[in-house]
């Protein structure tokens, strides 16, 4: 992207002459011969997963005889799911596994050179994040094992409120039972507790909470989102899943103490106990992947049991909340239900936890909930089909009824995206058992699936859930691959899905959904704002006037699929991005394999095609070709960015109770009046947090051109480990599919080279007078950024790439030909701004078309 400040001052100058992307990230020299897809995906890979330690991605620890344990992103200061970026993730687990498994794919087709193996490395990786498995925690002194011990798993129902400020919630003296908790102990009773993963940890126990343990400075699982749907990311206490009493506020009584989760629960109510919480779509996708593996005869047997057993265990995760039925008429006092609480499809989470020591005896009792809100975006109807048709995998599911659950399971996920397409083609949000958190009544003829209320965000508010566009490409994947797999060796399960057979329901939610982002992705590009994309993918999505617009609503679902329903359902664009590297992969993932279950000619892949499946081959081949070539540097690929967003950092309040005080291991006090760096002291040394803070602080440069300094213009770049990983794969993935295909070899704009196009050269003659900053470097000649001994757009062209891309066509950079220490100083033509800037770019255009006569600044 250029921003709307230097697009601006280039503007003017070349509205006559030439196309504003002229500035902009350019594709290599149609001389160069760019890699092939196949070369594209070993790099990456190389990068992010073989040499991933030394790179950052990877952590030195892992977890026996894995790889390193992922880290969420390589750089340290982020703030989105996780709260810093050396924590781990389910999904970042997940990725590591479905990366492995196209390796092991691709090798075993000889796509790649070398061997398969690196499926069953990445799956003993990913057991880090699984409790009882976690050899990375050090914690064999906890006995997860003792939850099968129990008679049955009892929680306390409490309310969801809206705020934070509103917790601890009410309480009314009402059981919730989980009704499988029988099934599952007859299968896995002599296992080390649920074969699930947490969804969050502190790789290098960043946050000490293991201090004076056997995991101190290891591997450690905490968690954060605790108080309801306006908790952002912002507002969040990290606490550990081990709540030992050690931390937070003291403890008085071991048996009804304190620790952290006082703040959550209330004062002397929280007794030394374990809690785990998990997120489905990651399990799945790591089911997914081995899926994928055993269907190219690249797997592993003992990898795939072990995800049957994963699968089985998340149909914990089709139950209500507190196991209440799935009707409109609970109320939060209404009773357990049994199995007439199973929706069926992947809600949010299930969390499960336990007594640990307790005068009364140690692990003495143990809880789990389900989830009343189901997103779309966790939907995977892939991984459910993997789970019935797999037999490896299947024959891995060893509970009763399993291959039941998921049949239906099956029908419900693809009749939820038949539910909840809207009129343009991106999918709702999801629904809810449990209106507001609290199972209180609907509105009045408010839009059903299955008796479950529509919600536009499910479960987040603050920002709602599903604005985000990789809400769409994620879920969407999944589909598309799914949709390849049935038409190439038919139906396996023999159901109707609204009424369809399961290939035309699926190619009816693809082909509307891919025609969408078909028209809606742009080449050479101004958003509202004036800035400049040379390619670009909506990034966010607005459903109705505001979150809680019903008018724009779904119809009830009526059990059949109509393809004029859901006259009321809109989506709007919020805003355009190219540097969300995940969400651009994935969108390219899902055309891809629409293109080839539809049987494209491999030649659309470069030229424009009629049929949306033709149109979708050339727009993947395009975007991973231009998003390679403008993002990749020496550790994977990534685009300059900011975020707004992270004033909150410094500004916002994180709701203690006035009844609470105590400390985090670093000494952060939480106590009332505490802000989210307040509580984070380690963040104070970390140099990113450093540089953000002084941009708060308006200290810094005026990156947007707003008249101002703040947030908003400080820039960074993140090589998150998921970014990676929907890259190498879909890379990968067109290696596979599309072996003939070459990248794309035209140009982001008409013109079909990158090379300059300019009516004025010059052979000035050298001078010797250095520029502006330039130190002692002898400037050759004015404006030749690249040394090539001439003038030309081209030196413009590398200007503006080297500050759009510095790991690439910076000094130093990883491009054939980058910016040199000589090249800047020949370039720093203009002196009203320090140092080579977007006006230095300006001048030399300028100069180009005869509006100024000399580029000497000495002679201005």
């Amino acid at each position: 992207m250029i921003s709307k400040k230097n697009k601006a001052l280039a503007a003017s100058v070349l509205a006559a002459a030439m196309s504003a992307a002229a500035v902009m990230p350019s594709m290599a020299s149609a001389a160069t011969k760019a890699p092939s897809y196949a070369e594209m995906f070993s790099s990456l890979y190389e990068d992010v997963v073989t040499n991933g330690e030394q790179n950052g991605y990877l952590s030195k620890q892992n977890n026996g005889s894995g790889f390193g344990i992922p880290y969420h992103s390589v750089e340290t200061f982020i703030v989105e799911a996780p709260d810093y970026g050396h924590e781990t993730t389910s999904e970042a687990m997940s990725y590591i596994v479905w990366m492995a498994a196209m390796h092991d794919v691709l090798a075993k087709q000889g796509v790649i050179s070398g061997s398969a193996g690196d499926l069953k490395k990445a799956w003993n990786t990913m057991e880090a994040m699984i409790p009882g498995w976690s050899k990375a925690a050090n914690r064999t002194d906890i006995e997860y094992e003792s939850i099968w011990k129990l008679d049955r798993l009892k929680a306390d129902v409490a309310e969801e409120c809206d705020t934070p400020e509103e917790y601890p919630s009410k309480q009314p003296d009402v059981e919730a039972v989980n009704p499988l908790f029988e099934t599952f102990k007859s299968a896995y009773g002599s296992d080390k507790g649920y074969y699930l993963m947490n969804w969050l940890a502190d790789v290098d126990d960043w946050y000490g909470f293991s201090k004076g343990t056997k995991g101190e400075g290891k591997f450690t699982f905490i968690n954060t989102f605790q108080r309801g749907e306006q908790e952002s990311c912002f507002e969040t206490v990290p606490a550990p899943c081990l709540e030992e009493l050690k931390w937070g506020m003291e403890s008085t009584d071991q048996n009804n103490g304190n620790g952290i989760k006082a703040i959550f629960n209330g004062k002397d109510k929280v007794p030394s106990q374990y809690s785990f919480t998990n997120a489905p779509d990651a399990e799945d996708r790591a089911i997914q992947a081995v899926a994928f593996a055993n269907y190219y005869n690249a797997g592993d047997s003992s990898v795939s049991a072990l995800a049957g057993k994963m699968g089985d265990q998340c149909r914990n995760d089709m139950f209500d909340k507190y196991y209440k039925e799935i009707s409109p008429s609970v109320t939060l006092t209404s009773p357990t239900a049994g199995l007439k609480s199973q929706h069926f499809l992947m809600a949010w989470y299930t969390a499960w936890g336990g007594a640990l020591k307790a005068s009364y005896g140690n692990y003495s009792w143990a809880w789990q909930i389900g989830c009343s809100h189901s997103h779309q975006f966790y939907q995977n109807p892939l991984a459910a089909y993997a789970l019935l048709y797999d037999k490896d995998i299947n024959a891995g599911m060893q509970s009763s009824k399993a291959s039941d659950d998921y049949t239906e399971s099956l029908k419900r996920q693809i009749e939820m995206y038949q539910w909840l397409q809207s009129q343009e083609g991106p999918f709702a949000g999801g629904c809810t058992n449990s209106w507001r958190g609290r199972y209180e009544t609907y509105p009045s003829g408010h839009a059903t699936f299955y008796e479950m209320a529509y919600v536009p965000h499910p479960v987040y508010a603050d920002p709602g859930s599903n604005h985000w566009i990789g809400n769409q490409v994620w879920s969407t994947q999944r589909l598309a691959e799914l949709y390849y797999y049935v038409t190439k060796d038919g139906d396996k399960s023999g159901q109707k899905y609204g009424g369809l057979d399961l290939d035309v329901a699926l190619d009816k939610l693809l082909s509307r959904w891919i025609g969408w982002f078909e028209e809606n992705t742009h080449f050479d590009y101004d958003d509202k704002d004036g800035n400049h994309f040379s390619y670009c993918i909506p990034s966010t999505l607005d459903w109705g006037a505001n979150d809680t617009d019903y008018t724009c609503t779904p119809d009830t679902w009526s059990g059949t699929y109509s393809e004029t329903a859901n006259s009321k359902l809109h989506c709007t664009i919020g805003g355009y991005g190219q540097g969300d590297v995940g969400c651009v992969s994935s969108l390219c993932n899902t055309l891809i394999y629409y293109a080839k279950a539809k049987g494209v000619d491999p030649k659309y892949s470069q030229e424009e095609g009629t049929t949306v499946e033709e149109k979708a081959l050339l727009l993947a081949n395009k975007l991973l070709t231009y998003q390679y070539e403008q993002g990749r540097d020496d550790i994977g690929i990534t685009f300059t960015d900011h975020n707004p967003s992270l004033k909150r950092v410094f500004d916002q309040k994180v709701y203690i109770p006035d009844y609470y005080k105590g400390e985090m291991p670093d000494g952060s006090k939480l106590e009332p009046g505490a802000t989210f760096s307040s509580i984070r002291k380690s963040y104070e040394k970390d140099k990113m947090w450093q540089e953000a803070k002084k941009y708060h602080e308006g200290e810094g440069t005026d990156n947007n051109g707003d008249g101002k300094v703040d947030i908003s213009d400080y820039e960074f770049q993140y090589h998150r480990f998921w970014h990676a990983g929907d890259a190498v794969v879909s890379y990968g993935t067109m290696a596979l599919l599309f072996p003939e295909v070459d990248p794309y070899s035209g140009s982001t704009t008409s013109s079909t080279t990158t090379t300059t196009t300019t009516t004025t050269t010059t052979t000035a003659p050298i001078t010797t007078t250095t520029t502006q900053g330039g130190g002692d470097v002898t400037v050759t000649l004015w404006g030749d950024a690249n040394c090539d001994g001439t003038v030309d757009l081209a030196d413009a062209i590398l200007i503006m790439q080297s500050l759009a891309n510095p790991n690439k066509y910076g000094i130093g950079g990883t491009a054939a030909k980058p910016l040199t220490k000589q090249g800047q100083a020949n370039a720093d033509v203009d002196t009203s701004t320090k140092g080579l800037t977007g006006d230095d770019a300006v001048k030399i255009q300028e100069y180009l078309l005869k509006k100024i006569a000399s580029l000497d600044p000495t002679k201005a």
